[in-house]
């Protein structure tokens, strides 16, 4: 018996070693010189600027909080957004999601949580409609103070509802089996006609319907969040060469919208967006670098590319590049954008 295990011992030692984990250095320098001074992309007529797939629909971007702890899950109406963005809200181990619904607007969508200065930022990018339940006004990360500075609400068209007040209570509603504050739902068909008549900036990006031959393989890809990578945010990701798409799993189990319980949401493209994170005095008062630039990995028809983001102003798109510094084209689909710090997040991935 002792001779047989040493036999089996000395077999998985000449066995090619896979599915190691490998461990994205955010702060390496690449050498990734991007190509400046790009502008918007050209508007495609019937397809979705957000996703590459066809849309029969006009372009009225709606920007969501969805909040994100344990007792908001699942989320709804989060299936038909064309981006989902996740990003710090409570020191480095919770976060936020801000949903961006441009083409299909459902009836319900939620639970709706409060907005930061870093989601203001966000909607300054796409100039886009923004549903939020309060926010926060704390001296040096107060949300109103940013909308004054940036005029937001002295455009021809409201673009700002806020669930809190009675202002927009035909909006909302409560959904049940949920609790205060994870119970607030909005009607974004309700938004929309609110929004329509307001012309919003296009903004595409680029897609290719081929495979990239850039980077390397990749599989599987995790993030980890906190001190102690030990968040309940945690989440990974699996790509299916079939559909050539990553379904996407938190906290261990399968994520999906409430209205589809038994479907996982997946995501053509995932990006991770490296920044810098500080704190305006307390834990939940969170300050996102988001215009500038950095480090960006870039996963897209189970490759993994190791390049770069850009935003210019707080009024340009962000823009991502490929290992050559040139903006890259995402596999058509859904894409979801992590804003993250390199204290506060591990990302690894494996083959």
């Amino acid at each position: 018996m002792k001779r047989f295990i040493i036999v089996l011992l000395s077999i998985a030692i000449l066995l090619p070693v896979t599915g190691l984990a490998q461990v994205v250095d955010p702060a390496v320098n690449r050498g990734i010189r991007p190509v400046r001074g790009l502008a918007n992309n050209p508007v495609i007529e019937g397809e979705n600027q957000l996703t590459g797939l066809p849309a029969d629909a006009p372009y009225i971007p709606v920007l969501v909080n969805i909040d994100n702890v344990q007792g908001a899950w699942p989320q709804w109406g989060i299936a038909d957004a064309d981006i989902i963005y996740e990003l710090p809200i409570h020191g480095l181990g919770l976060t936020r999601l801000m949903a961006l619904f441009a083409y299909q607007h459902p009836k319900a969508v939620g639970p709706v949580r409060s907005g930061r200065v870093l989601h203001a930022e966000i909607r300054e990018e796409w100039d886009a409609a923004w549903v939020y339940f309060g926010v926060q006004t704390r001296t040096g990360s107060n949300v109103n103070d940013y909308l004054r500075k940036h005029g937001v609400r002295s455009k021809p068209v409201n673009l700002l509802f806020d669930g809190t007040g009675n202002r927009y209570d035909q909006f909302f509603s409560s959904m049940k089996g949920y609790v205060n504050p994870h119970n607030h739902s909005i009607d974004l068909t309700k938004v929309v006609q609110e929004v329509s008549a307001y012309s919003f900036p296009q903004r595409p990006f680029l897609f290719t319907d081929e495979l990239p031959a850039a980077g390397v393989d990749a599989r599987r890809i995790d993030l980890k969040h906190g001190a102690d990578m030990g968040s309940y945010s945690n989440a990974y990701f699996i790509y299916d060469e079939q559909t050539n798409q990553y379904t996407r799993y938190r906290n261990n189990k399968l994520y999906v919208d409430g209205n589809q319980p038994d479907a996982g949401l997946t995501f053509a493209n995932l990006i991770v967006q490296w920044t810098e994170l500080k704190f305006n005095g307390k834990a939940s008062a969170p300050l996102l670098k988001e215009v500038g630039e950095g480090n960006a990995d870039i996963f897209t028809g189970g490759r993994y590319i190791a390049g770069y983001w850009v935003r210019e102003s707080v009024s340009s798109r962000t823009i991502f590049y490929d290992d050559k510094g040139e903006e890259i084209r995402l596999q058509r689909g859904k894409t979801f954008i992590n804003l993250v710090c390199d204290r506060g997040t591990q990302l690894s991935y494996e083959e």
